[in-house]
C-alpha cells in the first residue's frame, strides 16, 4: 500500500469494489459507524478492530492488500516456494543450496532448520545442531499469538522437537485463537497444522499425547472440516493398530483409503497409504 494512500481510503475503496455496504461489514465489536470515521480518516482502528472490519469484507488480511495490487509474498512464502521446488523433484543437494553458512538473522536460522527438516524427511540425514534445536525450542516458547507465519515454520519443524515439546505447543496454538476467531485463514491453517500434529504424534508412538491432542481438536473443527475428519478417522484406527496388531483393523485404514480414491480424493489417499507404509 503506497504512502500516499490513507488506510481508511484504501479500505472504503475495497469495500465499493466488492459492492459491501458500510453495515455490510460491521460486526458486534466494529459497527458501521466506527467504521465511517475510519473511511473518513476520523479515526485509526487498533490491530483487532482492523482484523474485524477486514473480516467483514469476507477477506483475509492477505486478500485485503493482494486486492490493492501492491502486496508481496513474504520472506517465508518465497522460501518455501524455492524449497518445494527442490522436495517434489527428492533434490536433496538443491535443498543443501538454500542452507546459509553464516546465518546471522533469526530468521535466516529458522529458514535454514526448516531447509533441514525437508532434507531429512526426504533422506533420513539429520543435519540439525544441538544449538538449532535449542534455538528454535526457544523461539516457538517466546511465541505470543500463532500467526499463518509461526505456525507454518512449526508444521515444518515438527521433526526437530522433542514430542512432548511439540505437544505443548500444539495446545498453545489451540488456546491462542484469537486470531482463528478472526481471520478464517488462521483458523485453516491452525487446524491443518494441529492434525499434522496428531499424525505425527501418532507415527512417534505418543499415543497418549495424540489422545490429548485430539480432544482439543475435536473441539476446534466445525462441520465443514471434512478432510481433517477424516485424516483423524483414519490415524485414529491407525493407533490402535499400532497398538494392538490388530489385522482386522489395518483392513478397515485400507477399506477406507479405497474409499477415499473412489470419490476422488487420491491425494489425500495417497499421502495417507505413505505414512501407513512408513510407520505400520
Amino acid at each position: 500500500m503506497t504512502i500516499e494512500l490513507d488506510l481508511g481510503a484504501f479500505y472504503k475503496e475495497t469495500r465499493e469494489k466488492l459492492g459491501y455496504s458500510q453495515r455490510d461489514a460491521e460486526s458486534v465489536y466494529c459497527d458501521h459507524s466506527l467504521i465511517s470515521r475510519f473511511e473518513n480518516g476520523e479515526t485509526v482502528l487498533r490491530a483487532d478492530k482492523l482484523l474485524m472490519a477486514i473480516n467483514g469484507l469476507d477477506l483475509t488480511p492477505t486478500e485485503f492488500f493482494v486486492w490493492h495490487g501492491d502486496y508481496l509474498p513474504n520472506r517465508l512464502q518465497m522460501f518455501n516456494k524455492k524449497m518445494n521446488a527442490y522436495v517434489i523433484n527428492g533434490d536433496v543437494e538443491g535443498l543443501k543450496t538454500l542452507l546459509k553458512t553464516r546465518a546471522i538473522r533469526n530468521e535466516d536460522k529458522i529458514f535454514n532448520i526448516v531447509a533441514k527438516c525437508a532434507i531429512f524427511d526426504l533422506s533420513d540425514e539429520m543435519l540439525i545442531t544441538k544449538s538449532e534445536r535449542k534455538f528454535i525450542e526457544k523461539h516457538f516458547n517466546g511465541v505470543k499469538q500463532w500467526t499463518i507465519y509461526e505456525m507454518s515454520v512449526f508444521a515444518h519443524c515438527l521433526e526437530v522437537l522433542d514430542v512432548g515439546e511439540a505437544y505443548d505447543i500444539g495446545q498453545d496454538i489451540l488456546k491462542s485463537d484469537e486470531f482463528s476467531k478472526i481471520i478464517a485463514s488462521n483458523a485453516a491453517l491452525a487446524k491443518k497444522t494441529l492434525v499434522n500434529l496428531y499424525v505425527h504424534l501418532i507415527c512417534h508412538g505418543s499415543y497418549r499425547y495424540a489422545e490429548k491432542l485430539k480432544r482439543g481438536i475435536d473441539n476446534f473443527l466445525t462441520e465443514w472440516d471434512m478432510s481433517e475428519k477424516i485424516i483423524l478417522h483414519i490415524f485414529e484406527k491407525f493407533s490402535l493398530y499400532r497398538q494392538e496388531k490388530n489385522p482386522e483393523l489395518l483392513a478397515q485404514i485400507q477399506d477406507d483409503i479405497q474409499i477415499l480414491n473412489r470419490f476422488g480424493a487420491t491425494g489425500m489417499a495417497k499421502r495417507m497409504t505413505l505414512f501407513i507404509e512408513k510407520y505400520c
